[in-house]
């Protein structure tokens, strides 16, 4: 196997519910370079439970599989099971939410480094795609180098830092100066970029490969846009990227996923004016032929008066 290398410098992180294959191919679209999916149970692999086969990308390039799990035998053998749906399969070592802690996994397995080591290697052993590893700088406390060097020992291809501690959970600022470049293994860094600047100064600080966006994406999910092209994208861009995104998840998961779509619409009215009053609007909206509507109308009052300064740019915001 050749040396495993993420496939780019910026990409869409994993998120529960929400980087799903209608938003990693938005993503993609506006420039994201790899992805991951949403975080699946190794238990429901095995199980052939119907919603994972969903959750598996598609004829998708550079996205990996993202599972989840306590047991080293139960998740290398559902990492062979979609190993054939992966670019790659990464180990979620970094979820703080209570009901994964409880079941030993997620960053649960930061508190039992050999059991994370057991699974890596049993992981490396079964499956002949490159494993690579979610974690954040500790459970309780940074130990981010007694943990980088089990995952360096026992073979990990790849490891993605959220710089925050498990009790952290999302509060508080993210660490970038971690110096993930004295580990020799492709790195990369999350938590808290929210703009082609911290993007670029997080790369820059870390030391690491690449960039991987959460919370930034689905704030805005052009950022990848703007992180390549110094600018933010065309109101006709967004309106057009708002509207694919609705068909592709009614194409996906049918009628009723406009439900899905409402934790979207932050993120795409980001930066207008009267965009709060659009999106108390667009919760009460039900069918998609009320919300290509109310899109249009509300991206094409900008296009008439863009002269007055309708939208301002959003590149660093």
């Amino acid at each position: 196997m050749e040396r495993f290398s993420y496939p780019g410098i910026v990409a869409l992180a994993p998120m529960a519910g929400v980087s799903d294959r209608s938003f990693r191919t938005v993503c993609r679209m506006w420039g994201a370079q790899f992805s991951f999916s949403e975080m699946i149970s190794a238990e429901s692999v095995l199980l052939d439970v119907d919603v994972v086969d969903k959750m598996l990308p598609f004829e998708e390039e550079n996205t990996a599989v993202q599972l989840y799990g306590s047991e080293p035998k139960k998740l290398a053998l559902a990492a062979r099971k979609v190993q054939h749906r992966a670019s790659w399969i990464d180990l979620n070592a970094a979820c703080p939410v209570k009901k994964v802690i409880k079941k030993n996994a997620g960053a649960a397995l930061l508190k039992d480094l050999e059991r994370l080591k057991d699974i890596v290697l049993a992981m490396k052993d079964e499956c002949e795609k490159p494993i690579t590893v979610k974690i954040r700088i500790g459970f309780e406390k940074n130990e981010l180098e007694k943990i980088m060097d089990v995952l360096v020992s026992a073979g990990a291809d790849g490891v993605e830092v959220h710089g925050r501690t498990a009790v952290q959970m999302y509060s508080g600022k993210a660490q970038w100066d971690l110096n993930l470049e004295k580990w020799n293994v492709p790195t990369a860094i999350s938590g808290d970029l929210y703009s082609v600047e911290d993007i670029r100064r997080a790369l820059e600080v870390s030391k690491a490969q690449a960039a991987i966006v959460a919370r930034g994406a689905l704030r805005k999910p052009w950022i990848f846009y703007e992180f390549f092209h110094a600018k933010a994208p065309s109101i006709e861009q967004i309106r057009d990227m708002f509207l694919f995104h609705a068909r592709l998840l009614k194409e996906d998961e049918g009628e009723k996923s406009f439900y899905k779509l409402r934790q979207f619409v932050a993120g795409y009215t980001h930066g207008f004016s009267g965009a709060r009053e659009f999106r108390e609007r667009f919760m009460k909206l039900e069918g998609f032929d009320a919300i290509e509507s109310a899109i249009l109308e509300f991206f094409n009052r900008f296009l008439i008066s863009v002269g007055e300064n309708a939208v301002r740019d959003t590149t660093n915001v």
